[in-house]
């Protein structure tokens, strides 16, 4: 009991303590270090990303780590994702890999470790012709993840991950440090299973290449979601899983730039009322400071609807042997057109002590292709 103790007291005070006492940070909506955007985990790329709540998973700890609280079997996982497939030639050297592993501890919780690794591309140098000299590698970019979680109380699960971020620009290269924070509680006494998580992620040290006056945060998220088991008998199983994800990019703005920005937004719309007006149209409104701060996401402002990433999934086994799933996920800031954009879908196979995961997703790149993933899942 007291080694539960200690760890739900310190992940509280430190729940607790991220969100008071970290700095500012530079630069509306400027954040380093994508690869921690990427995800990973075909199961929740299928889902939608909506993972937070699922646990006995090697790939949990990308959303949660607590969901390794309960680990049955210790597992492995690889995933490899050829990114060229979205840009062609242009994209040659451009991949996104990742190795997962867990191994229970009985009562002593779990214990995980995960490498993940962003292939960057090759650029053609030139001087002084179109004609490129050399080709040049812009390095891989990875990440290595410790993880622990366990069981703090009955229905409760917490979980804390520590990471090292390396990056690379061309020639410089920079480090960053970071932890992820994560629970998960089973609800009791409901008609259908639920299960709650929340996390807050990538929490830590700046990236700066050069100095600290020209670096950026971490890409910092607070996930809350939720799943639901509606159905289970038999050897049929369907659950919905659904999250919501904010980017909290800014805890805090400059007083003088925000001042200087109000000064300079309003003298541009008032140029702009002046012909308005002349026009007959209607004015436009002046931005105020808390109209700006909402507009930026900055601080609580991330928690706002419209700043949300909302997603959602399906997921139906049959059996412990075929699992089908669906998702769809809305990101805020991108306008995709059509409804399949947003859709995501895969399937899972297992035999034995293997599992082939497959997922097709919207990928993006100059077409708006989708990106087939595939991953391999151990269990022994």
């Amino acid at each position: 009991m007291k080694q539960v103790d200690i760890l739900s007291t310190t992940i509280l005070l430190l729940f607790v303590t991220l969100f008071v006492v970290l700095p500012v940070s530079a630069g509306p909506g400027t954040t380093a270090a994508k690869i921690l955007d990427l995800g990973g985990g075909t199961r929740a790329a299928a889902l939608g990303d909506a993972f937070s709540a699922i646990n006995n998973d090697v790939t949990a700890a990308l959303w949660n780590p607590s969901g390794l609280g309960i680990m049955e079997r210790r597992q492995a996982a690889l995933s490899y994702v050829d990114r060229t497939q979205l840009f062609g030639e242009a994209g040659e050297g451009l991949y996104y890999a990742f190795f997962a592993g867990a191994m229970p501890l009985g009562d002593a919780g779990t214990l995980g470790t995960m490498l993940q690794l962003e292939g960057q591309g090759e650029i053609d140098v030139t001087i002084d012709s179109p004609e490129p000299i050399r080709t040049e590698n812009l390095g891989t970019n990875w990440v290595w993840t410790a993880s622990y979680a366990d069981k703090l109380a009955q229905g409760l699960l917490g979980g804390i991950s520590g990471k090292v971020i390396s990056l690379k620009l061309g020639e410089e290269g920079a480090r960053a440090y970071a932890i992820d924070l994560g629970m998960q509680y089973d609800i009791p006494s409901t008609p259908m299973p639920i299960q709650v998580g929340a996390a807050i992620q990538n929490w830590g040290t700046r990236i700066h290449f050069i100095d600290e006056n020209q670096s950026d945060p971490l890409p910092r998220m607070f996930r809350f979601g939720t799943a639901v088991t509606l159905y289970n008998q038999g050897n049929h199983q369907l659950r919905f899983i659904g999250d919501l994800t904010a980017s909290i990019h800014k805890l805090r703005e400059d007083e003088d730039q925000l001042e200087a920005d109000l000064i300079r937004l309003n003298e541009t719309i008032k140029e702009e009322n002046e012909q308005r007006e002349a026009e007959g149209q209607e004015l436009k409104p002046e931005f105020t400071r808390n109209g700006l701060l909402s507009d930026r996401g900055v601080g609580v402002n991330a928690f706002e609807w419209r700043h949300l990433q909302k997603s959602v999934g399906l997921e139906y086994w049959l059996g412990s042997f075929l699992a089908l799933r669906v998702g769809y996920k809305e990101e805020p800031g991108i306008d995709l057109l059509n409804f399949t954009d947003h859709l995501t879908y895969g399937l899972g196979v297992r035999l034995l002590n293997y599992q082939i995961d497959f997922a097709q997703l919207p990928g993006g790149g100059p077409e708006q292709q989708r990106l087939n993933v595939f991953a391999l899942i151990l269990q022994f």
